[in-house]
């Protein structure tokens, strides 16, 4: 019609019939993302009707723009909607994702509120850069990130979240280890890139990204995050706001960690070699502005008895002092570095055959009612340096648990059928 008649009110003709110009779009999409649930919104429905009724009137010649005042089509929208990551993303509920941002905001203390005021106004000013969040275990990085992404997903904006770990990754709202988000190899070196190319949706993921947070960054190596500088540089080269020759593109990247705690792993490799292979040994790190958390959270909380609290605070400044290198290490043989640290005896859970029970009774009170709580898990680990241990500790603790035991088998070949 708008090509061979005269329409005198295109608009109020579009108002009128955009729900059936647009009825098969749905399902045309979803044969298109293999997402066979897919739900768009109205606003999503209509751009992609407009985009196909300008691609029409192009062919001829013609363009959306000669009717006034008829609504141009968005085609960034367009590719967002077939874009199955940036669908994921943009999928949280904002009026939850707002409500939980309220009450985690009402909760930050004043160095959390600081790093988080920083972090937003360098977004907001369109500086961006990157941070890296210096914290030891307790100071709340999680609870600051969790504010984070909160804020920037009731605004629709993107946060990738992601950590050196899988045990980190899972304490993120949407978290996903680093190697897996952005594909990063398994032995990077000073030449290698994420197996990432510029034409696919991941790529226009990471453009669309407005914030990306990498929890326990100090266990990767610095080459890791020299590779993923490589990328996103590449990615974002001829994007607007961002640049190839900034760090990360321009992003706003958002780092931390402790330094005290785990290095990245070098096999075979002295202490030396760790530390040459840690993030401040890069060129990167000279660009890194660094801010920090110092309260210990754990000792604030209302619950902990007062003796509980004592020894948590006893615990948690006997372990700074040795990350800081004040506690005398031993060796247990002539020529070897000093790398055994002796437990003091206020700190052990001695209790003969029991001294598992109690280890576990300790870490999970009331396990047996508590079992089923997600949130009660994820705040709880045990960790042990063998695999013989933790069988043992996961038996007992699958011992534990109401209901009869069944035992399910994986497959180890296809079935015939």
């Amino acid at each position: 019609m708008l090509l061979f008649s005269e329409v005198t009110n295109p608009l109020e003709l579009w108002e009128n019939h955009w729900v059936d110009l647009t009825d098969d779009l749905q399902n045309r999409v979803r044969r298109l993302t293999g997402d066979v649930n897919l739900s768009l919104r109205e606003c999503d429905l209509q751009n992609l009707g407009l985009v196909e009724i300008e691609n029409i009137l192009n062919q001829n010649g013609r363009s959306l723009r000669e009717f006034d005042p008829m609504p141009l089509p968005s085609s960034r929208e367009a590719e967002i909607v077939s874009n199955r990551f940036i669908r994921e993303e943009l999928q949280y509920d904002s009026t939850f994702e707002l409500q939980s941002f309220q009450s985690l905001h009402g909760g930050l203390n004043d160095d959390q509120l600081k790093v988080f005021n920083t972090i937003v106004e360098a977004y907001d000013s369109r500086q961006r850069g990157l941070f890296f969040v210096y914290g030891s275990g307790g100071t709340g990085k999680t609870y600051l990130w969790k504010s984070l992404i909160a804020k920037f997903r009731a605004e629709n904006k993107i946060v990738l979240a992601v950590a050196s770990s899988g045990i980190a990754a899972l304490l993120l709202p949407g978290g996903r280890t680093a190697h897996s988000r952005f594909k990063i190899p398994l032995n990077p070196d000073e030449f290698s890139c994420c197996s990432i190319n510029l034409i696919t949706e991941l790529a226009k993921l990471i453009q669309e990204a407005s914030l990306i947070i990498w929890d326990e960054a100090p266990m990767i190596s610095r080459y890791a995050f020299e590779t993923v500088d490589r990328t996103f540089r590449n990615i974002l080269k001829s994007t607007v706001h961002c640049s190839g020759s900034r760090l990360f593109g321009g992003k706003l990247f958002v780092l931390g960690g402790d330094f005290r705690q785990i290095l990245p792993v070098v096999t075979k490799g002295s202490r030396e070699q760790m530390v040459a292979a840690s993030l401040p040994n890069s060129t990167i790190w000279d660009h890194c502005r660094v801010l920090y958390l110092t309260r210990n959270m754990r000792l604030t909380a209302q619950v902990i008895p007062d003796q509980t609290r004592q020894e948590l605070r006893d615990f948690a400044e006997w372990i700074k002092l040795i990350g800081e290198g004040k506690i005398q290490g031993s060796s247990f043989s002539e020529g070897r570095e000093p790398n055994w640290i002796q437990i003091p005896e206020r700190f052990l859970i001695r209790n003969g055959d029991r001294s598992l029970h109690m280890l576990i009774e300790s870490t999970y009170p009331d396990f047996t009612n508590k079992y089923q709580d997600i949130g009660y898990l994820q705040e709880r680990a045990i960790l042990a340096p063998k695999h013989d241990d933790v069988d043992e500790i996961n038996n007992i603790m699958l011992s534990m648990l109401p209901g009869e035991m069944r035992i399910y088998n994986s497959a180890d070949k296809l079935c015939p059928t």
